[in-house]
């Protein structure tokens, strides 16, 4: 082939450079349909791959990926409401398949009993979670997280002893007289700044000082002013609607649509950080300060369920790194 011949022959880069782009905009598209379509037809295979052969209890005709998201969403019911509809033709134990995820709906006390009490090892796990509650729990590392075993077992008595057992709740009784003070001073100032006089908010106000009684009972911290409350309380609000329930946690394959939602709760994962942090390494300075004087009464509580966290923490350290020294010796 001569010189010449070479030049004229087209390449694909002249070809490209040559086509209009409604063209090339419209072969894009079909590939990303093309994408789609597959990607579809291997989610169908692998869902019906999955439940294959599974004796489920009975439910609603589910749809192909979907199965009975949609169903539900645009049902315009509470799910309560739904499951309740549901129960006069299904019965009190039904399926319901929400895309990736399967729902074993039980709405009888028997039943509830079987399943929590007599079978509870068996039921007492969790279902994997999605990218952003994994962030939010340090990758399935809290007591409502953590996947039933020798660690969640740990974390479940660590709450119980330090937080809920008897005696310690008779030493929490100053937090709960504090927020007592707290609710009784709102409620007056509610009332103080109404129209009339006497409206308050009631349910508002006994709100936070449940939240109070929290935040004494975990920290114990005893001088945090009402703003810097206020302030923890709406940014542990924004965690809770960070890792509300979303359609890609149903439909994974939606997921880099919902890339702002995940930047977002990102965000708010670094503002729960930076509002928390300095709280516990307060609570960690002062229980340095205990080892040679009682601290002040007005400051800091004797004990706190963050105390539990960080003396098991410390365990733990230090037993990994007797593990390590063994085995450097051997």
């Amino acid at each position: 082939m001569s010189m010449q011949q070479q030049q004229q022959q087209p390449t694909s880069a002249n070809l490209l450079g040559a086509m209009p782009a409604s063209s090339m905009i419209s072969i894009a598209f079909t590939a990303a349909v093309g994408t789609a379509v597959l990607f579809v037809a291997v989610a169908v295979a692998r869902y019906n791959r999955k439940y294959r052969g599974l004796r489920l209890p009975p439910g609603p005709p589910v749809w192909p990926i979907v199965g009975n998201l949609f169903q539900v969403a645009f049902s315009g019911k509470l799910f309560i409401h739904y499951i309740r509809d549901l129960r006069r033709e299904y019965g009190p134990i039904l399926t319901l398949r929400m895309g990736v995820r399967t729902l074993v709906v039980i709405s009888s006390a028997e039943l509830v009993h079987e399943a929590l009490v007599e079978k509870g090892p068996e039921f007492a796990s969790r279902p994997a979670e999605n990218t952003t509650r994994n962030i939010f729990s340090s990758n399935k590392f809290t007591v409502n997280s953590a996947v039933y075993g020798a660690e969640w077992r740990s974390l479940r008595r660590n709450m119980v002893s330090g937080m809920l057992s008897t005696s310690r709740l008779r030493e929490f009784r100053p937090a709960r007289l504090r927020a007592m003070d707290r609710f009784v001073a709102r409620m007056r100032a509610d009332a103080a700044a109404s129209a009339d006089g006497a409206s308050v908010w009631v349910l508002r106000n006994a709100r936070f000082a449940v939240f109070c009684i929290l935040l004494d009972m975990t920290f114990g911290l005893l001088d945090l002013d009402e703003e810097h409350i206020v302030h923890i309380d709406a940014v542990l609000k924004r965690v809770l609607l960070a890792v509300g329930v979303r359609m890609d946690d149903y439909l994974p394959f939606l997921r880099p649509f919902f890339w702002r939602k995940q930047r977002l709760a990102l965000a708010v994962r670094r503002e729960q950080i930076d509002t928390l942090l300095p709280l516990i390494d307060r609570r960690r300075a002062i229980l340095r300060d205990m080892q040679r004087s009682p601290p002040d009464p007005n400051v800091a509580a004797p004990f706190s369920y963050l105390d539990s966290l960080l003396d098991r923490t410390s365990r733990a350290a230090k037993a990994q790194t007797m593990s390590w020294s063994r085995s450097a010796r051997s």
